[in-house]
């Protein structure tokens, strides 16, 4: 792109340092080869984006608003091809789990997502493992996505596009992180069980010794009630016999 066209933009965004626009060139050179495969892209956005980068970098305020109307995209898309550009030429701060977690409120998920991250580093080969970057944003948010699943954590949807990658390659990852976060909670399960069973059979125990004390309690009191009922239910029957023999009596007077 023509310089003069460069500062053009430039200037419409708000910027009008020289050691910016001259970054943003840089930026954009660097595009072409790095940046390669970004769909719904043109030169001006690309430069617009470059030149955000730039101010960015350099902590110089702009009008973004203006910036995302210039680049001819909305902005969904802006956002998301700023993410990627800023990923494929290296620029993209590298924030830890536990600083992702505060920023979209899942700080539950920080353990596991750490343990995954671990898990997955393990399974690589030894070549790999010492080429591959963990801190990169793909792995960070894959790795918080993929818990957040396997936890049930409701997770805000700007996560996978603070990624940097294509929402494809971001899925592919976030999948398969989320079958090692799936083991990783399978192989914790064992240890809880005979602990929670332990306390079942304590509680069951403390329980049978409470009722056999209770029924030792209850036994004198049970023996004196059934007592008491069949000497009640004697002298009913005495009262009953005593009444009948005296209206037997009775009769036979009345008779005679």
């Amino acid at each position: 792109m023509e310089k003069e066209m460069f500062t053009k933009l430039a200037f419409k965004i708000g910027i009008s340092s020289a050691i910016i626009i001259r970054q943003a060139e840089e930026y954009m050179r660097l595009s072409l080869v790095k940046c390669t495969g970004l769909g719904n892209t043109t030169g001006t956005s690309k430069a617009v984006i470059c030149l955000e980068l730039a101010a960015t970098s350099l902590k110089s305020p702009m009008d973004k608003d203006y910036a995302i109307k210039l680049s001819g995209l909305n902005k969904k898309q802006y956002q998301s091809t700023l993410k990627a550009m800023e990923c494929m030429l290296g620029l993209e701060s590298h924030m830890g789990l536990r600083e992702l977690a505060v920023q979209y409120g899942c700080m539950d998920a920080v353990k596991l997502a750490a343990q995954i991250l671990e898990k997955y580093q393990a399974s690589l080969p030894a070549v790999q493992r010492q080429d591959v970057d963990l801190s990169k944003p793909l792995f960070t948010t894959a790795a918080l996505n993929a818990a957040c699943k396997c936890l049930k954590i409701k997770v805000d949807k700007k996560l996978a596009s603070s990624s940097g990658a294509r929402r494809g390659i971001f899925d592919r990852l976030s999948t398969q992180l989320q079958k090692m976060g799936q083991e990783i909670q399978k192989e914790a399960t064992p240890f809880k069980e005979p602990f929670q069973k332990a306390q079942k059979r304590q509680k069951t125990l403390i329980e049978s010794i409470e009722q056999k004390v209770e029924e030792e309690e209850l036994e004198p009191f049970q023996k004196q009630q059934k007592t008491n009922s069949e000497e009640s239910k004697t002298q009913d029957f005495e009262e009953w016999k005593r009444k009948i023999l005296e209206n037997a009596l009775k009769a036979k007077r009345v008779d005679a």
